[in-house]
């Protein structure tokens, strides 16, 4: 789950640190919902849907 002392609401913008993603792509996300199980986030009109243990491989982290 998500780390102690980490709490995530609707709005907040994260990004995912360990994502497999190429160089351009954007790392940056805003959490649509949050639910027992996971969240939505959006990110240039694309919607997704993370458990929480996939968020937390993913290395999710609030944006400074």
């Amino acid at each position: 789950m998500i780390q102690p002392g980490q709490t995530y609401r609707v709005g907040d913008i994260v990004r995912f640190e360990k994502a497999n993603l190429v160089t351009n792509r954007t790392r940056d996300y805003e959490i649509t919902a949050t639910y027992p199980d996971g969240i939505s986030v959006t990110s240039e009109g694309h919607y997704y849907f993370l458990p929480h243990e996939q968020a937390n491989r993913l290395g999710i982290t609030k944006k400074p």
